[in-house]
C-alpha cells in the first residue's frame, strides 16, 4: 500500500477545530491507522522457529541452484539445515563428525562446504545424495574458521589459530598452506574476487590482507581505525572490498585500485556488526548483533537504513541475500533460535520522496520503524482521549 500524504501536523491535531466534532476525531484515528498500515507495507519481517532447541544458528547462505532454498549451520546442534520458503519447512542433517561448524560456502554445483572449527577439518555435503565427507587438517588445533569455493573446484580456507590461508583440492584431498605475514593475526573471514585473488580480514592484526594465488604473494593493508576488529568480508561487482568492524560500529571499504580506505558509520551506537552480504544492486546488508537490527547501506546514495528485528535480544549473526533480493539471517540467542526474513518493498510500489514530502535521507537511522512504533504507541492514548471527550460532551448535554 502506498503511503498516504497528509498536510496535518501535530499542532493541527491539537487545534480545537480538529476536535469540533466526533467525525473529525474518527478521521484522525483513521489517518493514524492508515499511516501505520502504509509504513508496515514498506518492509516486513518473518521469523521461523528452528526445530532443534537452542541450536545456535550461525552462518547462512542462499542456494545457487535457483531453488530459492536457504542453508545454515547450527553450532550447538552440529547440523547443516536447509529451509524451504515454499512451505516453510526445515530439513536438518546431523553432521557425522564431532566439532562446531563455523563458516559455510556453497559452490556453483550446489555442494555445501563447512569449516569445522573445533573439529579441525573441512566438511563437504552433497545435498543430492546427502553424502558427507570430512577432510581433516594435519596440524592439530589450527581452527579452520571460514572458507570459500573457487571456480576451479578448489576450496580456500583460513586457519584462525594457524595464521594461514589454506588450499584444498577436493578430488585428491591434497593441501597447500600459506603463512600470513603478520604473526598471530587471527584471520576471521575470506573472500575471492573476480580475478581469483583472495582477501582476508585479520582481527588482531587490524589488517586487510590480499593474497595472489598465481604469485603466491601477500600484501597487507592496515585499517585506519585502530582496534577495529574486522570480521566478515566480501568483494562487490566493481572489485571493491567491504568488511565489518565489530568494535567500531562501522563498515569498512577498501578500493584496491587506489589503495584507499573509507568507512561507513552506522547510526546505532555499539551495534557489533558481525556479518555482511551484498545484493545484485550493490547494496550492503549487515547484522547488528547487539543492536538487534538488520541494516542496509546503499553506496550510490550513501544512506543507511536500519530495521529492528521483532524478537528482542535475538543476537543476529549470519546474513545472506537471495536472488530476489530478500535478506535472510540467523538469530543465535537460545530463546530466539530462529532464522529471519526481511523483505523490502521495491521502489515501484512506493511513493517517491517528492510526493511524500520527504527528502532522500529522511529514512536514515531506521526512521520507518521508529515512526511506526511512535504511531502505534500513540494510538491507545488517542483512543482514551476520544472516549474522554465523548463522555465529557455527553455529560454536558
Amino acid at each position: 500500500m502506498l503511503r498516504i500524504k497528509t498536510t496535518y501536523s501535530i499542532n493541527d491535531f491539537c487545534n480545537s477545530s480538529i476536535y469540533s466534532s466526533r467525525i473529525n476525531i474518527i478521521i484522525l484515528l483513521f489517518l493514524l491507522l492508515s499511516a501505520v498500515e502504509a509504513i508496515s507495507a514498506e518492509f516486513s519481517f518473518n521469523e521461523f522457529n528452528i526445530p532443534t532447541p537452542a541450536s545456535y544458528p550461525v552462518s547462512i547462505a542462499s542456494s545457487t541452484d535457483g531453488s530459492g532454498h536457504i542453508w545454515f549451520v547450527q553450532q550447538n546442534g552440529n547440523k547443516i539445515v536447509r529451509f524451504k520458503p515454499e512451505d516453510n519447512s526445515f530439513d536438518e542433517h546431523q553432521i557425522p563428525y564431532t566439532g562446531n561448524p563455523a563458516g559455510m560456502s556453497i559452490s556453483k554445483d550446489g555442494t555445501v562446504w563447512i569449516a569445522n572449527s573445533t573439529g579441525n577439518s573441512l566438511i563437504r555435503f552433497r545435498p543430492a545424495n546427502k553424502e558427507f565427507k570430512s577432510f581433516r587438517l594435519p596440524t592439530p588445533g589450527v581452527n579452520p574458521y571460514d572458507l570459500v569455493s573457487g571456480d576451479n573446484g578448489v576450496v580456500w580456507f583460513i586457519e584462525r589459530n594457524g595464521n594461514k590461508i589454506g588450499k584444498l583440492f577436493p578430488e585428491t584431498g591434497a593441501l597447500k598452506k600459506y603463512l600470513i605475514p603478520t604473526p598471530a593475526s587471527q584471520p576471521s573471514a575470506i573472500a575471492i574476487d573476480q580475478k581469483g585473488v583472495l582477501w582476508v580480514t585479520e582481527a588482531d592484526g587490524n589488517n586487510i590482507a590480499r593474497f595472489d594465488p598465481e604469485k603466491k604473494e601477500f600484501e597487507e593493508f592496515q585499517i585506519p581505525t585502530p582496534f577495529a576488529n574486522p570480521s566478515d568480508i566480501l568483494v562487490d561487482n566493481s572489485g571493491k572490498v567491504w568488511f565489518s568492524e565489530m568494535n567500531t560500529g562501522r563498515i569498512g571499504m577498501f578500493d584496491p585500485s587506489s589503495k584507499a580506505f573509507n568507512e561507513v558509520i552506522i547510526p546505532t551506537l555499539s551495534p557489533v556488526i558481525v556479518s555482511i552480504a551484498a545484493d545484485k544492486q550493490g547494496k550492503l546488508w549487515f547484522t547488528e548483533n547487539k543492536g538487534n537490527k538488520i541494516g542496509v547501506f546503499d553506496p550510490s546514495s550513501a544512506v543507511v537504513k536500519e530495521y529492528e528485528i521483532p524478537t528482542s535480544r535475538s543476537f543476529p549473526i549470519g546474513i545472506a541475500v537471495d536472488e530476489r533480493g530478500t535478506a535472510w539471517f540467523t538469530e543465535s540467542d537460545r530463546d530466539a533460535n530462529r532464522i529471519g526474513r526481511l523483505e523490502i518493498a521495491p521502489p515501484s510500489k512506493k511513493v517517491d520522496a517528492e510526493q511524500t514530502g520527504k527528502g532522500s535521507g529522511s529514512e536514515q537511522d531506521g526512521a520507518l520503524f521508529s515512526i511506526k512504533v511512535i504511531i502505534l504507541s500513540a494510538i491507545p492514548l488517542m483512543i482514551v482521549a476520544v472516549v474522554m471527550l465523548i463522555v465529557r460532551r455527553g455529560k454536558r448535554k
